[in-house]
């Protein structure tokens, strides 16, 4: 496998078009690896329908830049396994493919990059924005639209489902009902916090921010 640590810290945030090439083969993959029932009409909709493989993970924090979205996604696979080795947690490979690799679908066709203007030193100049919400196809919160794409093609596991729904940790819902539910699962279902850790861990540990 290739390195999948791309956007790392320091590496001024820019994926070259090889290393997207190279991680969208890891990512196809390791998803046709789980032989899971509808995973090549879910690869097709990636390819054809939407901007996953070129997408950032966000407008102006992690991996902000072309490919950072499918890069996050691989990091979160890397590092979700390496914590569930660490506290020794036996959970199906096919489970944490699907999870990592597919748990923020709902970024798809999502930002949208646009020309905006500033002015420096005393002079304008234009620079890539990426604006979002534009193109929001499913008015659903983020984790259930992820969760909605995602079963349109393959069938999720119960915990699958869990792990997807809760992977914002607290930062997934305000009301107290999801937070009283979010300790309940934590403590049910390990597994939906070490995913939660994960997702921070690629987000402030191994990914970049492109300054603009």
């Amino acid at each position: 496998m290739s390195d999948i640590r791309s956007g790392e810290k320091g590496d001024g945030g820019i994926m070259e078009n090889e290393v997207i090439k190279e991680q969208k083969e890891t990512f196809i993959k390791l998803l046709k690896s789980t032989e899971r029932e509808g995973v090549d009409k879910l690869i097709n909709y990636l390819e054809t329908k939407t901007d996953f493989f070129t997408a950032p993970a966000s407008s102006k924090f992690h991996n902000n830049f072309d490919g950072g979205l499918l890069s996050h996604c691989l990091n979160v696979y890397k590092n979700f396994k390496s914590l569930l080795e660490l506290r020794n947690i036996d959970y199906p490979e096919e489970s944490i493919i699907i999870t990592s690799l597919c748990h923020d679908l709902c970024k798809v066709n999502y930002y949208v990059k646009e020309q905006r203007n500033r002015k420096v030193d005393g002079k304008w100049e234009s620079y890539d924005f990426w604006a979002t919400g534009k193109n929001i196809a499913l008015p659903l919160p983020h984790s259930s639209r992820s969760i909605r794409l995602i079963k349109s093609f393959i069938p999720l596991k119960f915990d699958e489902e869990l792990i997807i729904f809760y992977h914002m940790g607290p930062y997934g819902g305000e009301d107290y009902e999801y937070k009283n539910l979010l300790q309940n699962v934590n403590e049910r279902y390990p597994v939906t916090l070490l995913f939660y850790m994960a997702d921070l861990m690629s987000s402030y540990m191994d990914e970049s921010r492109a300054e603009n």
